[in-house]
């Protein structure tokens, strides 16, 4: 025996959960064939949100399949992160080198840009690698038809129940403070790490707003925007920290490469005013935003967002319609259920024993003979 849940809330989870495995099956074409990089990120967006959905309502699922579909979704995200964060750098570089670029900097650019594109290329063999055993599995199909099942549990029910609104307020509660707990550490630029997690935080904030957002009807929507516009700019603030950290290891390496293939190092000398021209302006690019940061950081909290928040998340839009299904909730054992449909796969699979009044296969063809 499993622990006992209220079933609106897995249904509930059952739903969005469902919807972001379609989206991952609905990707993996495009992504395979790798010309349309949005294919790669919405893939990837889709597994980030399985996974965040995943820590919802794990106690909606069997604890056997909940540890695998984990492991899968996080390897499919590892796999696609690579190639989506190339994606974006190769994106960036063809914009500064088409934006006026003088042309004393443009061979630095190129070498950078070539070299980020054989990294791409080598990428698309893992994602392909990933995907094709991803598709040609039978994980998938599980999670589809395990979800599915669960999820068309819906019809003539009502799910906005008071479970279901206190398992949104302890959930997204949980996540803001997760998030609120790094104020500390922005007004330091010099807080990398810390600056970091604290996207990975917001990014699972907004994750959790946009579960439970059809039961506050549309009131948290401009707090999944809220998030949305911190995500940007703490994700942009990150990637020009991993430039800065990079570029200079890019450029040994470079040295190193022409000095193996010239025996001396010379050529390097057209490449390097293109290449700290571009760590100058990942530099002042990342001063910028971070002042941009902080002053979004400060109107919100002019505007005391987050104890506008909280006060949302506080209590069911319709407390009335809630508190009239209070009776009436079911609860849903994942163990259990998950036992039962592999007792029923176990009898379907075996062979049925013919009973006394019932003539067997060989029984039968003797008859047709």
């Amino acid at each position: 025996m499993g622990k006992k849940v209220q079933k609106s809330v897995c249904i509930f989870g059952a739903d969005f959960m469902l919807e972001q495995v379609q989206s991952i099956e609905d990707e993996i074409e495009g992504a395979l064939v790798g010309k349309d990089i949005e294919h790669i990120h919405q893939l990837r967006v889709a597994s980030r949100r399985l996974r965040n959905a995943f820590r919802c309502f794990e106690d909606c699922l069997p604890n056997k399949k909940l540890s695998t579909w984990q492991d899968e979704t996080r390897r499919i995200t590892r796999a696609l992160g690579s190639a989506r964060d190339l994606d974006i750098q190769i994106d960036l570089l063809d914009q500064c080198y088409q934006d006026d670029l003088d042309d004393k900097f443009k061979p630095g650019y190129r070498r950078l840009l070539l070299r980020i594109k054989q990294s791409r290329t080598k990428a698309q063999k893992k994602v392909h690698n990933v995907l094709s055993q991803l598709k040609e599995g039978d994980i998938l199909v599980k999670m589809h038809a395990f979800l599915e099942k669960l999820a068309d549990k819906s019809k003539g029910s009502y799910l906005f129940t008071p479970s279901l609104y206190q398992r949104s307020f302890s959930t997204i509660n949980k996540v803001l403070e997760e998030f609120l707990a790094y104020e500390q550490f922005i007004y330091s630029p010099e807080n990398v790490e810390q600056l970091h997690a604290m996207r990975i935080a917001g990014k699972r904030l907004r994750y959790s707003l946009e579960i439970f957002a059809p039961i506050y009807n549309k009131s948290l929507l401009p707090h999944v925007q809220v998030m949305k516009d911190i995500q940007d700019l703490l994700g942009a603030i990150h990637d020009a920290d991993v430039w800065i950290d990079w570029l200079p290891k890019f450029i040994e390496e470079e040295e190193q490469r022409i000095e193996d293939y010239f025996g001396n190092t010379g050529p390097l000398k057209r490449l390097l005013p293109g290449l700290n021209h571009f760590v100058e302006e990942r530099k002042k690019v990342r001063a910028e935003t971070y002042q941009s940061f902080l002053s979004t950081w400060e109107t919100l909290r002019a505007e005391n967002a987050w104890e506008n928040l909280k006060s949302i998340i506080g209590a069911p839009i319709n407390i009335e319609a809630a508190l009239e299904h209070l009776c009436e909730e079911e609860t849903f054992d994942a163990e259990e259920s998950d036992e039962k449909d592999e007792d029923i796969l176990k009898i379907t699979e075996e062979p049925r024993e013919s009973s006394p009044s019932e003539p067997s296969a060989a029984d039968s063809n003797a008859i047709s003979s």
